[in-house]
């Protein structure tokens, strides 16, 4: 939580994590210049270059294994927000160019940046497509790999 905004809740874990990254990059820093201070090849500089190698491990483990039990286990999507997120995302228009053309996709795309509207709201409000078309074209399973669609915007 935060001591100064209830509810507020700060991401301290992720937060240690970059402070891991940047010492792990510390230490790798200092095993390339141990590497390029070599003394003729004398090795005199394998233990520094030993213990940070250690060190990065062991931060990494440990940071790793925090942020899994107290940030990742247990995280869901609300589907419902993501739906509603993909619906109103202007950038959804681009599954929509190849069965709607590049003008409609334009238009629409335009007037959601104008109005505020959704990219899905906009196209069943002006009858390009049907909402079970729609629905199939936008469906993320869909978006994600190539399907082919037996669709025909409507005018």
């Amino acid at each position: 939580g935060s001591s100064i905004m209830p509810g507020k809740v700060n991401p301290v874990i992720p937060e240690v994590m970059n402070q891991i990254a940047y010492k792990v990059i510390g230490n790798d820093l200092c095993v390339a210049m141990s590497g390029e201070a070599a003394q003729m090849e004398l090795n005199a500089m394998e233990p520094v270059m030993a213990q940070c190698c250690f060190e990065s491990a062991d931060l990494f483990m440990n940071g790793f294994d925090t942020l899994r039990t107290l940030c990742v286990d247990g995280i869901t999507a609300n589907e419902e927000k993501c739906r509603r997120d993909v619906h109103n995302s202007i950038a959804v228009v681009t599954a929509l160019n190849p069965v709607i053309g590049y003008k409609h996709a334009t238009q629409i795309a335009k007037e959601a940046q104008e109005t505020g509207k959704g990219v899905y709201e906009l196209v069943l409000e002006h009858g390009i497509l049907s909402k079970e078309d729609l629905d199939t074209i936008l469906k993320p399973e869909n978006m994600i790999k190539p399907v082919k669609l037996d669709i025909h915007p409507n005018n």
